[in-house]
């Protein structure tokens, strides 16, 4: 997969969490979405990437860093 497909991907991803009906109901009810996990060596861009995914779809970022948890 190269990065194009995997921001693709990404970015499905997160328009299918914030989708809403008509009736303003999320389409994938928040009790079943999950978070999204990026795995990857440090400073390859995986916060970068969905900071440009947010700002695209206008939505906010909250990005949890694991590596402070692994000392």
């Amino acid at each position: 997969m190269n990065i194009q497909q995997a921001i693709s991907q990404l970015e499905s991803t997160v328009r299918v969490y914030i989708a809403r009906t008509a009736e303003g109901v999320p389409v994938v009810p928040v009790e079943a979405q999950r978070p999204v996990y990026l795995e990857g060596p440090p400073g390859i861009g995986k916060t970068a990437i969905m900071g440009q995914i947010a700002r695209s779809l206008n939505i906010g970022l909250v990005s949890y860093t694991m590596t402070h948890h692994t000392r």
